[in-house]
């Protein structure tokens, strides 16, 4: 079956620099590439139809405002 993964994100805007949008990726943790969802805005990231009983590789990259990128934070997630 089917199950999807999800994690709030909040806007991590302070004065003087915005958040633009959020580029996820994710992979089974034993592939090599990721995939890639649609920007994200806001709100919470949603990884549709994955596995059941397996890890995934989440990785969050912050676009901001004037142009630069976050470090990406990485996330194992277990479903």
């Amino acid at each position: 079956m089917a199950k999807k993964i999800s994690i709030p994100i909040s806007d991590h805007t302070t004065a003087g620099v915005c958040t633009l949008w959020y580029q996820v990726d994710y992979k089974l943790n034993s592939e090599i590439g990721y995939a890639s969802l649609p920007p994200v805005y806001a709100g919470t990231v949603e990884i549709n139809n994955v596995l059941a009983a397996s890890t995934y590789d989440v990785r969050i990259v912050r676009n901001c405002c004037d142009g630069v990128q976050s470090a990406p934070l990485v996330l194992t997630v277990n479903t």
